[in-house]
């Protein structure tokens, strides 16, 4: 039985132009499975044709992995919209891989810039790479650089022996209290790890999610050895980055009111039971509901949440 409260998908638009080039990369290239959903504009009003392009890691032996995966979602935005703009609050998807050398030269075959990973501080063995249309994704290796083993198994999405996890969608935030208190207290996830890279880095990043399970050193989220078992999780975390240098009046532009314009992200939705979804409506200033079954909020920073329920 699946876990009813998951991330459900990470909601990004593309130009019409790029569709047929972002459904290559993700589906032909990445090795994700492609499905074309029609859905009620006004369930989904970032939506303006009615069609969510989902994308996703898919296992197939439902006995072993009881989680339901994450998509990574896009919506046609025929009006000009931002990927990159000044004080951007939305910031990528980590694919987690077990090896991300293997896919760099995988992706560099099939045209694909992105260079060699490696490991940054104590937080993890990486590189980074953009999909066409422009937004940013981070192969995360699922082991440190010196506790890595290579395994001759191959073939599988982006040459891996085991199927890739969407396993983070990374978002800054200006207030990490506020904003940890939103997605523990109010959305009900658990804080799995925390991580100052290097303890030199000016930043602090906190790793969320819907689960039962207990990282390595619960008595201390900071350390080092909770953040391979945090990577290793077959489930997404919302990933949210502080940064500890920014003025008390900061703020993040994180939706299309905020004078950017349209923005290249537009939201992240999640799965959750009703209980929690009434629970939630309840607590969130300017909830939007749309029936029994879904509901729109904001978190501190502004970006856009849409909870659902079967």
């Amino acid at each position: 039985m699946s876990v009813k409260n998951y991330i459900k998908h990470n909601i990004l638009r593309v130009q019409e132009h790029k569709l047929n080039s972002i459904i290559h990369f993700y589906n032909k290239v990445c090795g994700m499975v492609y499905e074309c959903k029609t859905v009620s504009n006004n369930d989904y009003p970032y939506c303006s044709d009615g069609k969510l392009h989902l994308f996703t890691y898919k296992h197939t032996d439902t006995q072993t992995n009881t989680h339901s995966p994450t998509s990574v979602c896009f919506v046609v935005e025929k009006t000009k919209f931002s990927v990159s703009y000044r004080n951007q609050g939305y910031w990528k998807i980590g694919l987690v891989l077990q090896d991300v050398n293997k896919a760099v030269k995988y992706l560099n075959k099939e045209g694909v810039s992105v260079g060699p990973g490696s490991q940054f501080v104590d937080v993890g063995f990486l590189t980074s790479l953009c999909d066409p249309q422009g937004h940013c994704i981070e192969l995360l290796q699922d082991t440190f650089e010196g506790n890595f083993r290579e395994r001759e198994e191959k073939g599988g999405p982006l040459d891996q022996p085991y199927l890739p996890t969407l396993g983070q969608i990374t978002i800054r935030c200006a207030d990490a209290e506020k904003t940890c208190k939103f997605y523990s207290e109010v959305l009900g996830m658990k804080l799995l790890c925390t991580e100052v890279p290097g303890n030199r880095y000016p930043f602090t990043l906190y790793f969320f999610a819907y689960t039962q399970e207990t990282p390595p050193r619960a008595d201390d989220l900071a350390a080092v050895e909770n953040r391979e078992w945090t990577y290793q999780r077959p489930y997404c975390q919302i990933e949210i980055q502080h940064r500890h240098n920014t003025s008390s009046d900061f703020a993040y532009v994180t939706g299309d009111e905020q004078g950017a314009g349209t923005l290249g992200h537009a939201g992240f939705a999640l799965h959750v039971e009703r209980e929690l979804l009434q629970e939630i409506a309840g607590k969130c200033e300017g909830t939007h509901v749309l029936g029994e079954n879904l509901v729109f909020v904001e978190d501190p920073d502004g970006y856009l949440i849409q909870l659902s329920c079967d």
